[in-house]
């Protein structure tokens, strides 16, 4: 659970107390979703209904594949009943066709079997119509999802630093995952970085695809010249002319019907290198945080190479709560300390799967595209440092929600009815919030998807059905920027998030103002360094 941090208020731009509570929800869903809005990339439930079209279209290629084969071989046998006919007639063609029933023969293939036999064949343009038919009726990829699907692996090779060959290879983090990429996957998402500028993935993505061909090259032939001839140019534009040899040297020898042949010596020749491509340049989606100290903790802190020193864990505890109420003294609240100042804490075991399974049940018909709110802009809009979708949902839409409110006041003291709707998000392909000084939580995932701290050097791990808790604001109601955290990119899993806020309003006995102003310690980190 998290607790309190400074959010913008979008209704009139004034920074107000929250309490800020975020509940872990967990791993798989199987609920349906809505997806009008498209931009499948953003939740794990979006990807769910692509899965579903494959699967329809699949299914379509396989009966498609069945009659086409038994067509072929109806086709076949009249083929040869014709061929024959033919060899006959070549012995000698007047004396073939003066023969009554030779004739009516001819004449009755011509007007009748033909016919037929165009029927037969008309089986695969009824194909192309029922797919036509599919991309009218089904949800499909656009080119957004295309785009921020390359963003997403990217972006998960840089946070947890995977190799290119690892990621092809299905492996994350060392753990083998599915099938290996085929070079033809590695090839178009080398192109696609190229077109956004991020020359050096560009170049090992080629390089791997390259790498990889020879053990399908059959496939070849599924392509146009053109479609191997830019990543050609690509490499050689990078400075990478041996592999762009390499290249050119396999298309050749597969693509003997000159197909695949271009000009390799003029290519080489006419191409310009790119300034500064074997640099880790900019990519189009970079934005000048990444360049700051404090990214660079953030991504440390999703790696596990960044922890506390155990100096400042030794006061940290593990201990029961039950004061807030008489019943929780027979099942008490579990409590982790996970930092003292300023106070982040873990409440164990608080919903139940059957809660969870309710929330998810509730929310995933209604989930958006998450935004950020600009101060600048004065508005919200999305951002690809934010990739999830989200829906808020009443307490009194369901008696579980109101239970888990209750269990929410019993265990912090704090008074919840001043709290906001519940918020519930699924986090999308490497699904991820960058720091900011509002909250996100956490929830089962295999592997990523913790919640890091990078000024408290804490990175929090998914737990399903437990509360991240913490203060956002000091007791004097200035924001506590120490309390500035992000959500790591989930490498395997889907992350579902619910989160509470608790204005301050109605908190005044329970978490006073002191005598003194207690904000200071926390201004050295307002600015981003």
């Amino acid at each position: 659970m998290h607790v309190s941090q400074i959010v913008g208020d979008q209704r009139n731009n004034k920074l107000v107390w929250r309490l800020i509570i975020a509940i872990f929800a967990f791993t798989r869903n199987h609920a349906k979703s809505s997806e009008n809005n498209n931009e499948y990339f953003t939740s794990i439930t979006g990807l769910e209904a692509l899965m579903n079209t494959e699967q329809t279209l699949l299914i379509d290629l396989k009966d498609y594949v069945i009659k086409a084969k038994q067509q072929i071989n109806l086709l076949e046998k009249e083929i040869s009943k014709i061929a024959r006919e033919h060899d006959l007639a070549s012995q000698n063609l007047e004396s073939y066709l003066a023969n009554p029933v030779n004739a009516y023969k001819l004449i009755k293939r011509l007007f009748v079997d033909w016919e037929v036999y165009e029927e037969h064949i008309a089986e695969v343009i009824n194909f192309f119509k029922l797919m036509d038919e599919r991309r009218k009726n089904f949800q499909f990829p656009q080119l957004e999802d295309f785009d921020e699907s390359a963003i997403a692996l990217v972006r998960l090779q840089q946070t947890y630093q995977l190799t290119v060959p690892e990621i092809a290879a299905g492996k994350l983090n060392g753990i083998k995952y599915g099938y290996d990429m085929s070079w033809t996957d590695c090839l178009v998402l080398g192109r696609q970085l190229f077109h956004m500028q991020a020359y050096n993935q560009t170049k090992f993505w080629l390089q791997e695809s390259v790498k990889r061909l020879p053990q399908e090259p059959d496939r070849l032939e599924l392509f146009p010249s053109d479609f191997l001839q830019e990543p050609t140019e690509y490499l050689i534009r990078l400075g990478d002319a041996d592999t762009a040899l390499q290249l050119y040297k396999i298309i050749a020898k597969h693509k003997e019907d000159g197909r695949g042949s271009f000009k390799i010596k003029e290519m080489i020749q006419s191409s310009e290198i790119l300034p500064n491509a074997a640099i880790d340049n900019e990519n189009t989606w970079e934005r000048p945080y990444h360049k700051t100290a404090e990214f660079n903790v953030y991504q440390k802190i999703c790696r596990g190479e960044v922890t506390k020193p155990a100096r400042e864990q030794r006061d940290l505890r593990c201990f029961y709560v039950y004061k807030n109420n008489e019943f929780s003294r027979l099942a008490p609240f579990k409590v982790e300390d996970l930092n003292l100042d300023p106070e982040v804490k873990i409440f164990h075991d608080i919903l139940s799967d059957e809660t969870i399974e309710i929330i998810k049940e509730l929310a995933s018909p209604h989930l958006v595209r998450s935004t950020v709110f600009s101060r600048q802009q004065d508005k919200v809009a999305t951002h690809n440092y934010r990739i999830s979708k989200q829906t808020w949902l009443k307490y009194d839409s369901h008696p579980s929600l109101l239970r888990m409110l209750r269990d929410l006041h019993d265990i912090t003291g704090l008074d919840v009815k001043c709290s906001e709707t519940l918020q519930v998000a699924n986090y999308g392909l490497g699904g991820h919030y960058e720091p900011h000084v509002d909250f996100f939580p956490l929830s089962d995932v295999e592997q990523g998807g913790a919640t890091a701290f990078p000024f408290l050097k804490l990175g929090v791990k998914p737990l399903k059905g437990s509360v991240l808790f913490w203060y956002n604001l000091h007791r004097s109601l200035h924001g506590d920027f120490r309390t500035r955290h992000g959500a790591c990119p989930v490498l395997k899993g889907s992350k579902w998030i619910g989160n509470v806020w608790t204005h301050e309003g109605g908190q005044e006995l329970i978490r006073p103002c002191a005598l003194h102003q207690d904000h200071e310690i926390s201004l050295p980190y307002e600015i981003v360094k």
